[in-house]
């Protein structure tokens, strides 16, 4: 064999060589998370591996084991703010609470996306009463890595029902975080007192942020399923378009200037007839409610939605037109009392054929129990024989209006709402 073909055989045995040892770091690589033990066999040095497994002895409290482990991972990449995590991890467990906090900081300065650090300073720094370190380190990790929101909403939302740190919350809240949505509604939901949640709403809109319309009416929602109605009126008092929903009936044209779930209608599908808000083809231009029955069984009770009316006398007025409405009972207006369910009030059975003409009832409201009430038009059947029915119905321009006794002045009827709205 010449020297030519020796050294020619030497090259290929090196260029083999090279290739193995590439693919065996390679390899490691790839094994470092799922098979670390493999990968060092692979690369001793391997630091992925060598933190993984510092990380396994740490859960495990075997302490030396896991300094040498995490140490070794730095002298494989100097830069690496997990292992110095990982090092500061063993120093608080030693009780060397200042040298575990350089070396936590240390980390997440040259790795800022090391989750698990960044939330270990967010944790200490609420320790030591530093609300916007927290906040702040939270915040930044909530933005990039959503995935860690059933770790850190906890701790926000015991941050925002406290009164100590709900301005904090509100101030981190108010520029609308991509996160806010789903931990205020998760939030509204979950805290256990309504009253941290409105005052939470408060200091928002004075950090110069807005509630937004969806947040108030999950608000709302729940203040009426626990028939908080006093809250509910002060919660309206800070919306434009509240007025009508307190005094009255808002959007009685059902022209669209109300909103759910207090301010407006709630209009729901039901088979066998159709519940439109329409344009009126006798009065061009002008919208109304319309229900076109289909001769069928109907338990029809789909058109509703919410008063807050004080005590008092009121006519609930509007206009009809009927077009072959046909039912044994025909249509009712029923205006009930949220809390016990009790009738204040009913309208005539709407049945047969009428151009727009006026309809009315007069109620009262009772002074107990009847912070909020129910209105309902809904078909008036006995038995399922009498929920047969055909034809069309619609209404317009309903409104309530308060009726004074006889001699009375307005100043004598002011509700009691008013009243709680001067003493705030």
């Amino acid at each position: 064999m010449t020297l030519t073909h020796l050294r020619r055989l030497g090259l290929i045995c090196l260029a083999l060589a090279l290739a193995w040892l590439v693919m065996a770091r390679g390899y490691a690589d790839y094994l470092a998370r799922v098979l670390p033990q493999r990968a060092l066999a692979l690369n001793a040095g391997q630091p992925e591996a060598l933190l993984v497994q510092a990380e396994t002895a740490l859960r495990a409290q075997r302490l030396d084991e896991a300094e040498q482990l995490a140490r070794s991972a730095l002298r494989s990449a100097p830069l690496s703010g997990p292992a110095l995590r990982v090092l500061g991890a063993v120093a608080e467990a030693r009780g060397d609470q200042g040298r575990a906090h350089a070396l936590i900081a240390m980390g997440v300065a040259v790795t800022p996306r090391d989750t698990a650090g960044q939330f270990w300073l967010a944790i200490n720094a609420l320790a030591d009463q530093d609300l916007d370190g927290c906040l702040q380190r939270l915040d930044r990790l909530l933005r990039v890595e959503p995935e860690i929101e059933a770790d850190a909403f906890p701790i926000l939302a015991t941050i925002a029902v406290s009164p100590a740190g709900v301005r904090a919350m509100a101030q981190t809240l108010a520029p609308d975080p991509s996160w806010r949505r789903q931990f205020l509604g998760q939030l509204i939901q979950q805290a256990p007192a309504a009253v941290d949640v409105l005052r939470l709403f408060r200091e928002i809109r004075a950090a110069g942020g807005a509630v937004h319309e969806a947040e108030t009416d999950q608000m709302m929602r729940r203040l009426m399923a626990a028939n908080d109605w006093k809250r509910l009126r002060r919660l309206l008092q800070t919306l434009p378009a509240a007025t009508g929903a307190i005094a009255g009936l808002s959007n009685g044209g059902f022209d669209g200037e109300g909103r759910s779930p207090v301010l407006d209608w709630e209009l729901d599908r039901v088979a066998g007839a159709d519940v439109l808000v329409a344009d009126d083809p006798m009065q061009p231009g002008n919208r109304a409610l319309q229900l076109v029955f289909h001769d069928r069984r109907v338990p029809f009770r789909h058109v509703s939605r919410w008063l807050l009316l004080s005590p008092g006398n009121y006519r609930l007025s509007g206009r009809v037109r009927l077009v072959d409405l046909q039912a044994a009972q025909g249509l009712m207006w029923t205006l009930s009392c949220a809390e016990e369910n009790l009738t204040i009030g009913t309208s005539e059975r709407l049945a047969g054929n009428s151009d727009w003409r006026e309809f009315s009832m007069v109620f009262k409201v009772p002074s107990e129990n009847c912070g909020g009430q129910r209105l309902l038009l809904a078909l008036d059947a006995r038995i399922a024989a009498e929920q047969q029915i055909s034809g069309e119905a619609w209404f317009d321009d309903l409104k309530v209006e308060r009726q004074l006794p006889a001699g009375a002045t307005d100043e004598e009827t002011v509700p009691a709402l008013e009243t709680v709205i001067r003493s705030r």
